[in-house]
């Protein structure tokens, strides 16, 4: 396999999250590929930099610096898609509430990958200054991962789509091509 010649090392890997990327394996452009090995997780390739062979294996090995970050961007550019596609929803209902002083926004929305329903509220109105805030804060980031500037009437956000990162109370809304 040494006959391939000196180039760049990419491994796949899953950060502590769970979140999987691609990276290199090592900066330096002289590493030489000189086994495959199989592993539980699948085929790994072995690397070594001259006589010295890396404790790491990767997973792709590329001639150049350009072809390698290419590569590197597109792997991580798919596993982006994949998980934006797990948190990817469909707005299905959306109701204001007034309680008191309050006013609420109650979004239903479909995961459109496993049909499960979740309520959204977000605070529109509140006698407190700085839970109004938050809540109109947070309602903007929604409406605008929905591709949205800001809205007259709730049955607007029917239909539209989006997705978010994080969990509870610490989701991030981002845009989703459906």
């Amino acid at each position: 396999m040494s006959a391939l010649g000196a180039g760049y090392g990419l491994m796949l890997y899953a950060d502590p999250s769970g979140r999987k990327g691609c990276g290199f394996l090592d900066g330096s452009p002289v590493l030489t590929p000189t086994r495959i090995e199989r592993t539980p997780e699948g085929r790994r390739i072995r690397f070594a930099e001259g006589k010295r062979e890396l404790p790491r294996a990767g997973d792709i090995f590329c001639a150049n610096s350009e072809t390698a970050g290419l590569v590197r961007e597109a792997i991580n550019e798919k596993f982006a898609r994949e998980r934006d596609s797990v948190n990817a929803f469909r707005v299905v209902s959306a109701t204001v509430s007034n309680r008191r002083c309050y006013c609420f926004l109650h979004v239903t929305v479909v995961n459109i990958a496993t049909g499960s329903v979740d309520t959204m509220s977000f605070t529109l109105e509140a006698p407190d200054y700085d839970v109004q805030k938050d809540g109109q804060a947070e309602f903007g980031r929604f409406i605008d991962a929905l591709g949205l500037m800001e809205i007259e009437d709730s049955d607007l956000l029917v239909g539209r789509t989006a997705t978010f990162e994080g969990a509870g109370e610490a989701r991030i809304f981002r845009r989703w091509p459906a």
